[in-house]
């Protein structure tokens, strides 16, 4: 009797825990098919957006550093005037002088500088396309996390229903309690799986999104070599270390270039208007039967009006552009850790796909034994229905398991080797 109480107690503790509320705000399922969910997460994720933009921005600083370095600049003086007491005789109107300077760039180097800039360009759409496959990576494993747990709970709505259609009995009623609890845990699981989906879809999805779809995908065969030359040439991080190459050996060739001194070309006018110059100087004739002594004041001079040009050039001794190297030299070594880096790289994906493709090996033929025992279950089931609804509901869960594993194995197979496609699902 006290057996039967702490059981009756712990049941009743139990129910309670999985009857009470869980969560504080109603959740609301959406179905959506896996090419749906990763096409809103490619245009909705932020860091897919902020990688669109850093390409957006190198291709504004390419056209900017294609255009000629011209950088004129026109210049304007006013004078000299002199007119104080000291030099009051000799009052000159004020002069007007224009300028204009522009620069010549040294030879090359506008073409170094838009060769960089196209590979920064490059570089960066690179980066777009890897950041883009790893959150595809990410979304995708968990979708099909959260299509095995609807699958899942399908499999224990499917046996509960089969349970429903025996005679009640001691049996069916323990089988029915122990396939509620798990039922329960996984529509818990299910919600929780839902939302780790919201993370990589931005704000686009209001509701959980429900997988649509199953995880059959028939086993694939591959040769090793092949999968590995493939990996060595599309990787992603094969392509981002040679463009990170790219663009260190164009900023090589800039160092160089911009050692060519640039020119510095001028040219002025000065404009001075007419003006009169007198010297005050006063002469007296003297008295003559002609007529009185008179005083005369010389006139000066009339200076007509002036323009005068000029024009010159200045170009910089290149004493210090040739007598160091040391950014020539930074820029050479920065090349030779990316060649180092995607030497080691190739190394390590040959290991990487070996690995992966091992680890294919072992899914595929655990799928396959899961797949066998399931069928033989089903073919000959227990002669006891609730056994056999229980036992078949069992083997469906192991395959289950084994087919997520078939296709997460298949995906890091795929993408281990260069292989960005998305399985259909």
């Amino acid at each position: 009797m006290p057996k039967l109480k702490v059981s009756l107690l712990l049941f009743g503790i139990l129910g309670w825990l999985l009857s009470s509320p869980t969560y504080c705000i109603e959740l609301k399922y959406s179905p959506i098919s896996l090419d749906q969910y990763l096409e809103i997460v490619r245009q909705s994720n932020s860091y897919n957006n902020g990688a669109s933009l850093d390409v957006q921005t190198a291709m504004a600083n390419k056209e900017a550093q294609s255009l000629y370095q011209f950088s004129p600049s026109v210049s304007y003086a006013r004078g000299a005037y002199q007119n104080q007491t000291p030099y009051a005789p000799y009052n000159t109107p004020q002069s007007s002088t224009y300028g204009l300077s522009f620069t010549i760039e040294g030879w090359g180097k506008r073409s170094a500088r838009e060769k960089l800039a196209q590979a920064e360009t490059e570089a960066s759409t690179v980066q777009l396309e890897k950041t883009r496959t790893t959150i595809e990576l990410n979304a995708l494993n968990t979708y099909i996390d959260t299509l095995r747990l609807a699958q899942m709970l399908k499999s224990y709505n499917e046996a509960l229903r089969k349970l429903k259609s025996l005679q009640a009995g001691a049996k069916t009623v323990d089988a029915e309690r122990f396939l509620n609890f798990y039922k329960i845990s996984t529509e818990k699981d299910l919600s929780f799986a839902a939302l780790n989906l919201l993370n990589y879809s931005g704000d686009s999805l209001q509701d959980l999104p429900y997988p649509k779809g199953n995880l059959n995908f028939p086993a694939q065969e591959y040769d090793a070599e092949e999968l590995i030359v493939r990996a060595q040439s599309q990787r992603m991080e094969v392509l981002s270390l040679q463009s990170s190459i790219d663009v260190a050996d164009k900023n090589i060739s800039l160092k160089m270039q911009n050692r060519n001194v640039n020119v510095f070309p001028y040219i002025s006018q000065t404009r001075t208007p007419q003006y009169q110059y007198s010297n005050g100087v006063s002469y007296t004739l003297p008295a003559s039967p002609v007529g009185p002594s008179q005083t005369l004041t010389s006139p000066g001079t009339t200076y007509t009006a002036q323009n005068s040009i000029s024009a010159g050039i200045t170009i910089p001794i290149p004493i210090n552009n040739y007598f160091q190297s040391a950014d020539i030299v930074s820029a050479a070594n920065q090349k030779l850790q990316y060649e180092m880096r995607l030497r080691d790289l190739k190394v390590q994906i040959r290991v990487q796909v070996l690995q992966a493709l091992m680890q294919y090996s072992a899914a595929k033929d655990i799928l396959s034994t899961a797949q066998g025992v399931y069928e033989a279950t089903t073919k000959n089931p227990n002669k006891n229905p609730v056994l056999a609804t229980m036992d078949s509901r069992d083997k469906e869960g192991a395959l289950l398991d084994a087919k997520t594993n078939h296709l997460k194995a298949l995906i890091n197979l795929w993408r281990q080797s260069g292989n960005y496609a998305v399985p259909a699902l």
